[in-house]
């Protein structure tokens, strides 16, 4: 097995491995856009791609240092850390992040839980401090069907459909420039009256211009009385589907549309090939109402996916005393967002 950077020419063959929407190839050239430095590096087994990977990494304002960042990517082995950190060095890594797209434990509605796949044992690696995916997601079999992925819903999940159904409310694909800018105005809405910290709009609208003949997006929009009500973007890649955003309207929330929404996206993915839908993070088997996010939570755990906790995130510290100097900051410019979200959401009402 070799390792070495890829060239723009093996743009398809880099895709036809990889199996997460943020280690596509696409996903590059948008991180790039945003002013980040990437690198695309493959795995060959004589002349042949059998893995990939993509490491990024973004300059720390006013200084000469880098983030490297490698998300959902394959599992972590001793050649990967070999050529990252070769890299890291070059770029002037204070740590790279590393969050392998790898399940590490299936868990059960009382908490127990069956090991998937081991943590990994690497001496350079530390825990990170602060994650990026949440560890947890809810993922649904699709290879069910449809009747049965019914039956494994909360009851009170099935009984909002047809609440749904009953008022009309219409579920349509609008995977265009249209759709994409009503999506965008709902999120940027629900954002502020929710107190969330989001991506600029300059963000998403790049996000959407880089991917959108990719294939990989999907928007769904929900209306009633012809009003814009749920607002939801799914990633499509191979027999994989994801949902990384939503939105949705304050008003007729007795209509249940984000349910219906969500139900239609499971059909969809189905529809697509897809044998597995992820959604994209959650909290833990003992979540509290009291936590940040808990609503968001019980609704996803509505549709009766397997709760799982991911392999975990972990830094691969290349340069010890800017480490502890940049977590120490990092953790004071987050307090910051924090603050300016929760003073945009009280300029809403």
């Amino acid at each position: 097995m070799i390792t070495r950077i890829l060239y723009d020419e093996e743009a398809v063959a880099y895709d036809a491995v990889v199996t997460h929407p943020i280690q596509t190839w696409a996903w590059g050239d948008f991180l790039k856009i945003q002013g980040h430095l990437v690198y695309r590096l493959g795995v060959f087994d004589k002349n042949k791609l059998v893995s990939g990977y993509t490491i990024n990494f973004h300059h720390l304002p006013h200084t000469k240092y880098t983030i490297g960042i490698l998300q959902r990517g394959p599992a972590i082995d001793a050649d990967m850390l070999a050529n990252i950190k070769n890299i890291g060095q070059k770029e002037n890594a204070i740590f790279i992040k590393i969050e392998p797209d790898l399940i590490a434990k299936h868990i059960d509605p009382e908490g127990r839980t069956t090991d998937i796949n081991p943590l990994p044992e690497f001496p350079d690696l530390v825990i990170s401090p602060k994650v990026a995916f949440f560890p947890h997601s809810f993922i649904i079999d699709l290879t069910k069907s449809p009747d049965q992925l019914l039956a494994d819903m909360h009851s009170k999940t099935r009984y909002n459909i047809r609440v749904a159904n009953r008022h009309n409310v219409e579920v349509v694909e609008d995977s265009t420039d249209t759709g994409f800018e009503k999506y965008l105005d709902l999120l940027w809405l629900t954002t502020k009256r929710q107190g969330f910290y989001l991506h600029s709009r300059s963000y998403h609208q790049k996000l959407w211009q880089t991917l959108k003949k990719t294939g990989l997006i999907h928007i769904l929009l929900a209306t009633y009385q012809g009003k814009l009500l749920t607002a939801m973007m799914f990633f499509a890649i191979k027999d994989r589907f994801f949902y990384p955003y939503g939105a949705s309207s304050d008003e007729h929330r007795n209509v249940m549309a984000s349910t219906l929404t969500m139900w239609q996206a499971v059909l969809l993915a189905k529809e697509l090939g897809a044998t597995s839908f992820d959604m994209w993070g959650c909290l833990g088997s003992d979540a509290k109402p009291s936590e940040n996010g808990f609503g968001f939570h019980k609704f996803k755990q509505g549709f009766g996916g397997q709760l799982v906790q991911f392999v975990g995130t972990y830094d691969y510290v290349l340069n010890p005393n800017f480490y502890k100097i940049y977590n120490l900051v990092d953790k004071a410019r987050w307090k910051i967002l924090r603050a300016k979200a929760l003073f945009s959401k009280a300029s809403v009402y």
